[in-house]
């Protein structure tokens, strides 16, 4: 496939982790690969990759507090960028995908989704994420 071309080729799709990228690689022949979903709520999965393919230094990934700490700075990030209303709307998805990482009761992952304020949602992420360490994909 990539001698068809004379450009670099990147491969991507359902490439989640070093071994699904390790496949791409191999069976495409392509100069790179990208992560799209594989990284939703996982940012840390793109460094991943390249420590197992390429030795770049390991990724630290977050757990426990570390973890509800960069959920936390993300959301308020988003908010301040966006503002209150559409910032809220569009930290949604990122706070399911995080609150996925760490499998999240639907429960309390309801609350968080649907809470009144800001401080209403960082307060219920707190309980949702600090206590709980991502789970690997």
């Amino acid at each position: 496939m990539r001698d068809a071309v004379t450009v670099p080729v990147i491969a991507n799709g359902d490439i989640t982790d070093p071994a699904t990228a390790r496949q791409a690689l191999a069976q495409s022949g392509a100069s790179g690969v990208m992560i799209g979903r594989g990284a939703q709520g996982r940012p840390w999965q793109l460094a991943l990759v390249a420590h197992h393919l390429y030795g770049a230094p390991a990724p630290a990934i977050p757990q426990g507090l570390d973890f509800y700490h960069m959920v936390a700075t993300h959301y308020e990030a988003m908010l301040t960028f966006y503002g209150g209303d559409l910032g809220g709307k569009v930290a949604r998805k990122h706070l399911g995908w995080y609150m996925d990482t760490c499998a999240t009761p639907s429960a309390l992952r309801q609350q968080v989704l649907t809470a009144p304020s800001p401080a209403a949602v960082l307060r219920l992420l707190h309980g949702a994420l600090a206590e709980h360490a991502p789970v690997a994909a």
